[in-house]
């Protein structure tokens, strides 16, 4: 069994090398990492992409410069990384597709916990896991009274009450229970890109949405909040593992003041 992850980057070779070191080191199945570069200054240079591919032979290094793609989107980086994952996904030959961003690592029995799920429940399309939230030191970082994805501030400990009495956020806990499902109020949609296993049959109907509202940029959706809203208004089986199998690092670009 091989699964294809895939991983954008851009300028953080230190990160990329502990996500690609993850992937080498799952357990239980073959990984083929493919790593798409935003105009990548270490994967356009000979000499530094053909070092990774030495010490990183499981992994393909493409990287994407704009005169290439007239058609990516530059305003908006979710748009962006919705375009990059996209190709990334359509380069994969393997029956299953996961996704990783650069700064962040899976524990080694990530992936095939997931596609054990996915071969187990046949009727379900994406499985997804939960994660751990670290400081960059790798010590846990809990999220304390409040949502740090929030867009606003002052909504943030409200929205972690809300998530709180959703199973989502356990206090004193630095594992966020992600899920992904339709309920009576509404769509329940907090699952991280970094969880996520598809099919890639379904992967390649349902891509990464790389068109966003106004609105959308307001309350600064990411690709995989659409994604995510996507395959369940398409009502795609989902399932979850239940455990914390992808270490996320605190400061990304959806959760950088959670830092400050």
């Amino acid at each position: 069994m091989t699964v294809t992850v895939v991983t954008p980057t851009r300028g953080r070779p230190r990160l990329l090398r502990r996500a690609l070191r993850s992937v080498a080191a799952q357990v239980g199945l073959t990984a083929a990492h493919v790593v798409v570069g935003d105009d990548c200054p270490h994967l356009g240079d000979d000499v530094r992409r053909r070092a990774l591919e030495q010490e990183f032979p499981h992994a393909r290094f493409v990287n994407v410069v704009p005169g290439d793609h007239p058609d990516m989107p530059r305003d908006y980086l979710p748009a962006r990384l919705s375009y990059l994952r996209n190709l990334g996904t359509g380069l994969a030959r393997t029956p299953y597709v996961a996704h990783l961003d650069d700064d962040n690592a899976y524990a080694p029995g990530h992936l095939r916990s997931l596609v054990d799920l996915l071969e187990r429940h046949s009727e379900a399309e994406v499985a997804h896991s939960w994660r751990r939230l670290l400081t960059e030191d790798g010590t846990d970082f809990v999220p304390d009274g409040e949502d740090p994805w929030h867009p606003v501030p002052r909504q943030r400990a409200a929205s972690y009450r809300s998530l709180t009495r959703q199973g989502i956020f356990v206090p004193g806990s630095s594992v966020v229970r992600d899920a992904m499902r339709m309920t009576d109020a509404g769509m329940l949609n907090r699952v991280d890109t970094n969880e996520l296993l598809l099919r890639r049959e379904t992967h390649e109907r349902i891509p990464f949405p790389t068109d966003f509202t106004v609105w959308q940029r307001i309350l600064q959706t990411t690709e995989d909040m659409a994604l995510c809203e996507r395959l369940l208004r398409t009502g795609v089986v989902v399932v979850c593992s239940e455990r914390p199998t992808v270490d996320y690092y605190m400061g990304g670009f959806s959760n950088a003041a959670a830092l400050v």
